[in-house]
C-alpha cells in the first residue's frame, strides 16, 4: 500500500487502486442511503421544524448502524431522548456532508476504463488521489462513519464501554484464523484499511 504524501500547495496525495477505490464508492453510496432513510418523511410531518434542524422522532433508529453513529448522548432515557430531537438532523446532515465529500473525490476520476486508459485491468490500475487540506477533517470523520458501520458488521464493540475494552489484537487473530472463502475476512480487511487511511491522514495533521 502507498502512503500519503504532502504535496508542496499543501494538499494529501496517495496511490490508490482503482479496486481500492470501487470499495469507498461502494460503502459511501451505502453510508448515504442509509443516512437519508426518513429525509421525506421528516419534511413532510414538519417542514418549519425540518428547515430549523428539529426533528420529530426523538427515539433511537431501529438500524444497528444508525444506533452506532447516533447513540445515546446520556443515561438517562429522557435526556438523550431530548439531546437526539435537536441535534440528530443537524449531525446526519454533516455525516452526509462527509460522505458526500469522499465520494466526489473517488468519482471524479471517471469510469474504471478512463482512470486505466482501457487497456489495464480495473484490479490492477491506479491513480493518483488528491485530498484538499480544507477537506482532511472531513475525510477523517466520513471515513470513521464507514469504519463504524463495518464495525456493526462485523460485531466489534457496541457501547462506550466495549469499545474501550476491545483486544484489537484477538480481534484480528480471529479473522485472520478464517478461511479465505469466508466474506468476513474480506469485510475485516476493508476495516483494517480504512483504519490504515485514518491513521496515514492523522499523521499528516498532526506530524511529529
Amino acid at each position: 500500500m502507498s502512503s500519503f504524501k504532502r504535496e508542496e500547495n499543501g494538499e494529501i496525495s496517495i496511490e490508490i487502486s482503482t479496486q481500492e477505490s470501487h470499495v469507498l464508492i461502494s460503502l459511501t453510496e451505502q453510508l448515504l442511503e442509509l443516512l437519508s432513510q426518513g429525509d421525506s418523511l421528516a419534511e413532510a410531518q414538519d417542514p418549519l421544524m425540518h428547515i430549523v434542524g428539529i426533528s420529530d422522532s426523538d427515539a433511537l433508529p431501529d438500524d444497528p448502524v444508525l444506533r452506532r453513529l447516533f447513540p445515546d448522548a446520556y443515561e438517562d432515557s429522557a435526556s438523550s431522548s431530548e439531546f437526539r430531537r435537536y441535534t440528530e438532523y443537524g449531525l446526519r446532515e454533516k455525516k452526509k456532508a462527509h460522505a458526500r465529500i469522499i465520494y466526489e473525490a473517488l468519482t471524479s476520476q471517471g469510469e474504471p476504463e478512463e482512470i486505466t486508459g482501457g487497456n489495464t485491468p480495473i484490479d490492477k490500475g491506479s491513480f493518483k488521489l488528491i485530498i484538499n487540506s480544507a477537506e482532511l477533517l472531513d475525510w477523517l470523520s466520513g471515513l470513521n462513519d464507514l469504519r463504524l458501520a463495518l464495525a456493526v458488521r462485523l460485531g466489534i464493540g457496541g457501547n462506550r464501554q466495549e469499545s474501550a475494552d476491545i483486544d484489537t489484537k484477538a480481534i484480528h487473530n480471529k479473522y485472520e484464523l478464517m478461511l479465505e472463502s469466508d466474506p468476513m475476512k474480506a469485510v475485516y480487511a476493508v476495516y483494517s484499511w480504512i483504519g490504515w487511511l485514518q491513521q496515514g491522514l492523522l499523521e499528516e495533521i498532526s506530524p511529529e
